[in-house]
């Protein structure tokens, strides 16, 4: 289920870089659909099997704060911010700069706890640094083989992998995650209308490519690995979990490849074996969730 869910949460990434690069999409206007469709499915499914936590939530005032904070800045921060990693570089490089997450949390909660990381937090801290330098400059230290702007926005896609990660540990305390995904990404695909990008593309002028890329995105790359993955938490542990959901990067890598012949050099080739390496030495000593 996990190794299902993680491959085609990287294949949708690849999938989305058809739609920006090829097709010219707005990264905005596609987290927009994603979220609003996903997050109305995910609500109405809860509503209609009677889930008590899916309609007793939006209720409950004390946790609207953290769940808007949530819905915002957490899934609509992380995924406008890796699509937009995407558009402006590759697939490859923006899920594998998303996936700094994971050493990001590590450090966050050592300083938070005032204690210093252990030997194999640190490993793998400098091991994702490493991976990092050499994927974005291919060896050359002088230069970028990754335009600026991806690697921006794919750092601050991997801050906030961590933010979303962290952040919403009482919500999820109270309710269940199904609950608490669903809300969050309706109130974030919501508030990505602020722009309006909905509206900005004719719909007749949509190929059947396009329909069927938007779909894959939507319901392939988001219902259907997210309900996997929490399916496979009743059979694995969390560690178990963060060290197959390696896979994705590994799936966003080589359908980059194979699909849209995106090249890696020697030293991007060891820089991305290194920063997956890390989360894979990581996962086996500090649980995470995707």
């Amino acid at each position: 289920m996990v190794l299902v869910a993680a491959t085609l949460w990287g294949l949708s990434g690849t999938a989305a870089q058809v739609l920006f690069q090829h097709d010219h999409f707005h990264p905005g206007w596609l987290v927009a659909v994603r979220m609003l469709l996903s997050g109305a499915i995910l609500v109405l499914w809860g509503l209609f099997r009677q889930d008590a936590t899916v309609r007793k939530l939006p209720s409950d005032r004390q946790v609207w704060a953290p769940l808007i904070i949530f819905s915002v800045v957490g899934l609509l921060g992380v995924q406008l911010s890796y699509f937009k990693a995407i558009a402006d570089g590759n697939v490859a490089s923006a899920t594998l700069l998303q996936y700094l997450g994971p050493p990001m949390i590590v450090a966050y909660v050592a300083l938070k706890n005032r204690r210093t990381p252990s030997r194999i937090e640190a490993l793998a801290i400098a091991m994702a640094l490493f991976g990092t330098i050499l994927l974005v400059t291919g060896g050359h230290l002088g230069e970028l083989m990754v335009p600026g702007s991806a690697v921006f926005w794919g750092l601050a896609s991997a801050l906030g992998l961590a933010f979303y990660t962290l952040q919403p540990a009482r919500l999820l305390k109270l309710y269940q995650a199904r609950a608490v995904v669903g809300w969050g990404m309706l109130i974030g695909g919501v508030a990505s209308l602020a722009n309006g990008p909905v509206w900005r593309l004719s719909m007749p002028a949509f190929t059947l490519s396009d329909w069927l890329l938007i779909g894959f995105v939507t319901l392939l790359g988001t219902l259907a690995p997210f309900s996997l993955y929490l399916a496979s938490l009743s059979y694995l542990e969390p560690s178990e979990t963060g060290l197959l959901a390696t896979a994705e990067p590994v799936a966003a890598v080589l359908a980059s490849i194979l699909f849209l012949h995106v090249h890696l050099n020697v030293y991007q080739t060891i820089g991305a074996a290194s920063i997956i390496l890390a989360i894979i030495r990581l996962s086996t000593a500090s649980p995470f969730s995707h």
